[in-house]
C-alpha cells in the first residue's frame, strides 16, 4: 500500500467506497463518511479471517509443519549415531495415523515423541544383517526400516536394540546416569558405573562391581558399555522387568518372551507409537531386531496394515514369531 501524508483533502482509497473531504462535510457528510470507515473496517477483518483460516496459514498447519516434528538439527543431536540417509526422514511423516484415529499427545521431551520421530531409510529399503546381507525373511515382514547402525558383530538383536533405543533416548534427554540394564538377568549395570571404571563380576553367586576398567564419558565408551551389555544380557534376563497393564501401556512398552528350553530362541518386539479413536479403540506401531542382528525394521500388522489393532485380552500376532500375551507387555525400569 502506498503510503500517503494525512490532508484535509485525503480521499479513502478503499475500492468501490467515496468518502468525502474532510472540509465542510456538515452532518450529513459526517454521518456518511462515519458509514464508509464502518463498511471498510468490516471487509479488512472479513480479508483477514479468511487468509488466517485457509489450510495453508491455519494456527494448526503452522503447528503441525514447525513444532511438532523435529528439523535437521534437532534431529542431528536427538539421534547422533551415524546415519546412512543424508535426508531426515521421521517415522511420523512416513506413517499417518488409521482413518478415524489420531496419535496420541505426548510431551517433547518424552519417550514416545523421540521414538515417534526416529530417523527412517529411504523407501523400499532391504533389511541386512551386521555383515550387510539382505534378510529377505525380514524385508518381506517390513515396511519400513529404522535409520540406526547395527555394529559388525551378531550382537544388537531383539531385546538388545530395545536397549539401545532406550539408552540413546536418555543419552539425549540428560538423563544418562538413568542408563542402566540388567546384567545377566539379576543386578543392574548402568553407564554411570561403567564410565567410572567400575565391571559386573561374579563372586560367590553374586554380582558385585569392582574398579579395574577403563574410564571414560566419551559416546566410544558409551557405545563399548552396550556392546558389553549386549554380550551379557538376553530376553530370558528381561523378563524380569516391570509388567504393565494394557490401561496403562505407552510408545516404548514392549512385548518379551523368554526362550522356552535351553538352547532356544526368545523374543521381543517394541511399541514405537500408539493412535486411538473417539469410541477409545487403540492402534500401534511395532518394530523387531532379529537374530542375526540386524536393521531394526517396523511389522507390518495381520492383512498386510501398518498399525496393530490391541484389545485387551486378544493376543498380539507378529509375523515372525508366536502370538504375545498381555501378560508379557513390560517396561524397562529406567
Amino acid at each position: 500500500m502506498t503510503e500517503m501524508s494525512e490532508t484535509n483533502d485525503m480521499k479513502d482509497t478503499v475500492p468501490g467506497l467515496v468518502v468525502f473531504s474532510k472540509a465542510g462535510v456538515g452532518v450529513r457528510g459526517f454521518f456518511i463518511s462515519f458509514f464508509n470507515c464502518l463498511v471498510s473496517l468490516v471487509f479488512t477483518m472479513f480479508l483477514a479471517s479468511a487468509v488466517l483460516s485457509s489450510p495453508a496459514m491455519s494456527k494448526n498447519s503452522r503447528v503441525t509443519v514447525s513444532k511438532t516434528v523435529p528439523g535437521k538439527v534437532a534431529a542431528a543431536k536427538m539421534y547422533p549415531w551415524p546415519r546412512r540417509n543424508e535426508n531426515y526422514e521421521p517415522l511420523s511423516k512416513r506413517v499417518a495415523p488409521p482413518a478415524g484415529f489420531k496419535r496420541v499427545k505426548v510431551s517433547k521431551d518424552s519417550y514416545a515423541y523421540w521414538l515417534r520421530h526416529l530417523p527412517l531409510l529411504p523407501k523400499g529399503t532391504k533389511v541386512k544383517d551386521y555383515q550387510g546381507r539382505v534378510l529377505r525373511s525380514s524385508s518381506a515382514v517390513s515396511f519400513a526400516v529404522v535409520d540406526l547402525d547395527v555394529g559388525k558383530r551378531d550382537l544388537q538383536q531383539c531385546v538388545d536394540v530395545l536397549m539401545r533405543l532406550r539408552a540413546e533416548y536418555l543419552w539425549w534427554s540428560g538423563e544418562k546416569n538413568k542408563i542402566a540394564f540388567r546384567y545377566a538377568g539379576g543386578k543392574y549395570v548402568g553407564w554411570k558405573h561403567w564410565r567410572a571404571g567400575l565391571r559386573p563380576k561374579r563372586r560367590r553367586r553374586k554380582t558385585v562391581l569392582e574398579s579395574g576398567g577403563r574410564r571414560g564419558s566419551s559416546r566410544k565408551s558409551f557405545r563399548a558399555y552396550l556392546t558389553f551389555m549386549f554380550a551379557m544380557t538376553g530376553t530370558m534376563h528381561h523378563v524380569r522387568e516391570p509388567r504393565v497393564d494394557f490401561k496403562d501401556m505407552k510408545a516404548g512398552d514392549f512385548f518379551i518372551q523368554p526362550p522356552p528350553r535351553p538352547g532356544s530362541l526368545g523374543h521381543a518386539v517394541g511399541i514405537l507409537d500408539l493412535a486411538r479413536n473417539s469410541k477409545g479403540e487403540v492402534r500401534a506401531l511395532i518394530g523387531e531386531g532379529f537374530t542375526p542382528a540386524q536393521d531394526f525394521h517396523l511389522l507390518k500388522a495381520p492383512g498386510g496394515e501398518r498399525w496393530y489393532k490391541l484389545k485387551p485380552g486378544v493376543k498380539v500376532r507378529t509375523p515372525q514369531w508366536s502370538p504375545f500375551k498381555w501378560s508379557d507387555l513390560a517396561r524397562f525400569r529406567y
